[in-house]
């Protein structure tokens, strides 16, 4: 086998190759416009790449094992939050969230995947928001509740100390 280096090959079939650049030939046999910066990278991603071609190695499948056994359970604002959703989302919103992540796909021109990942993380920092707000409201409400057993373990029931100070008071018309 004849080994060739992306570095050597020099541009002689395309005159107009920008400064900077090289031509390699990928795993394909394709010719590409490289940059000279990764050059080296790219011989080692492609000799990687054919050594896992001749053992027979294939791609692992995406996802854990664990998730597709048993549904993620987490903690967010004193609640569960499973994933996958229990109970499972009805098709209407399903379709819904097909047709935002559709929406975001063409409008900022990129993957299926990272238009649904946007709006997965999207979703996430609601979440977050929405949990931390629940939290000050929950240290807000706790905060009040202690000013007002400390008021009231001070100047006792206000009811009372009305009709206390009504007693002490003598009327300066009766006088």
């Amino acid at each position: 086998m004849q080994k060739q280096s992306n570095q050597r090959k020099l541009a002689t079939t395309i005159s107009d190759i920008p400064e900077g650049f090289t031509i390699g030939t990928g795993p394909d046999g394709q010719q590409y416009l490289v940059p000279q910066y990764m050059v080296p990278a790219l011989d080692h991603a492609f000799a990687l790449y054919q050594s896992k071609a001749d053992l027979g190695v294939s791609n692992a499948p995406g996802g854990s094992q664990q998730a597709q056994n048993r549904p993620f359970t987490g903690i967010l604002a004193e609640g569960k939050i499973m994933f996958p959703p229990d109970p499972q989302l009805s098709d209407h919103e399903r379709l819904t969230l097909h047709a935002e992540v559709l929406a975001l796909q063409e409008k900022l021109g990129i993957s299926y995947k990272d238009a649904s990942h946007r709006l997965y993380m999207a979703e996430v920092e609601k979440l977050k928001v929405a949990d931390e707000t629940y939290k000050a409201f929950k240290n807000l409400d706790s905060r009040i509740e202690t000013s007002l057993k400390t008021l009231q373990a001070q100047f006792g029931d206000p009811k009372a100390n009305a009709e206390a100070d009504a007693e002490v008071i003598p009327d300066a018309d009766a006088e």
